[in-house]
């Protein structure tokens, strides 16, 4: 018998039912008889009630703590289910994006409740969701860093949310690598922040023409952040808000690295046959990905 918490932060609840889909066909994925599925979605946004959602066996509606974003708001999440009660071995986090800028497929969902039921027997340390990796050894603060888990859509055993403490590295912390206020010239990041990692995120944070073009093309981006455009006095709350949660994305897999947690994706492989298998599975995934997207695109239209 495992027991599983889901903790899915949101601003609002507009996309709330996509994203609790998603959510759903995920844990049939994972149940099995006896195991045990909570649910709480933290609304940043202040909201608060009960949830009627039978494949869960609780499921709330929690204000969160928007100081940090999702980060912050997954953390009154975690806060909410331990209050009431529940003990997940399991936790799996999410935000919106899950269902507005992904596509779920049913093999892809085989792919990550098969995997995360594995790691359910794995008593050491994990963190797991889909990996993304830096074109060359990056410095972040906390540390050098190869690769990160996205943070869409990701897992970890109650033995590292444990040693984590929070899934946000702090305020205090983040208001220590940006710039409090917009000045010409000046950047989100403070100068002692690494230069090759601002860059990468710079890249994707910040439209505009000439050098940022270059940085994409050099950094291997096909693609930007939905709000991304150029830094200025108007957008700069918001761009400094969305640096801090890329700060606390790639510090994450930092933190669970120097704690000793294996990082696991659906697609890891060891040997000659997995590496085949798996590199059709993530193919046969991404494709969809983009089939689902597009048909998504379209009926909103």
């Amino acid at each position: 018998m495992t027991s599983y918490g889901f903790v899915h932060l949101e601003y609002g609840d507009r996309h709330r039912d996509r994203s609790l889909q998603v959510l759903e066909a995920l844990r049939n994925r994972l149940g099995q008889s006896g195991d045990r599925f909570s649910l709480v979605v933290a609304d940043n946004a202040g909201a608060a009630g009960e949830l009627r959602r039978p494949a869960f066996d609780q499921a709330w509606v929690v204000p969160g703590d928007n100081s940090n974003r999702e980060f912050s708001g997954w953390d009154s999440g975690v806060e909410a289910l331990l209050a009431r009660g529940e003990a997940p071995e399991v936790w799996v986090f999410s935000n919106d994006t899950v269902a507005l800028n992904h596509g779920w497929s049913e093999r892809r969902l085989q792919h990550f409740g098969g995997e995360i039921h594995k790691l359910a027997l794995h008593s050491g340390p994990w963190l797991f969701g889909e990996i993304n990796d830096f074109p060359r050894s990056t410095m972040t603060p906390m540390g050098p860093l190869l690769e990160w888990v996205a943070t869409y859509c990701f897992a970890m055993n109650d033995t590292l949310r444990r040693k984590l403490v929070t899934l946000s590295p702090g305020n205090a912390l983040l208001d220590s690598l940006v710039n409090e206020r917009y000045e010409a010239g000046q950047g989100l990041f403070r100068d002692h922040v690494d230069a090759a990692y601002v860059d990468f995120v710079s890249a994707w944070l910040i439209s505009d023409d000439g050098e940022g073009q270059d940085k994409k093309r050099r950094f291997k981006w096909d693609h930007e952040w939905h709000k991304a455009s150029p830094l200025g006095t108007d957008n700069f709350d918001d761009l400094r808000m969305k640096a801090r949660c890329c700060l606390s994305e790639s510090m994450l897999s930092v933190r669970a690295r120097q704690l000793g947690a294996d990082i696991r994706s659906p697609y890891d492989a060891r040997n000659a046959r997995e590496h085949v298998r798996r590199s059709m599975q993530f193919l046969s995934d991404k494709l969809w990905e983009k089939f689902l997207l597009r048909r998504m695109r379209l009926e909103r239209s």
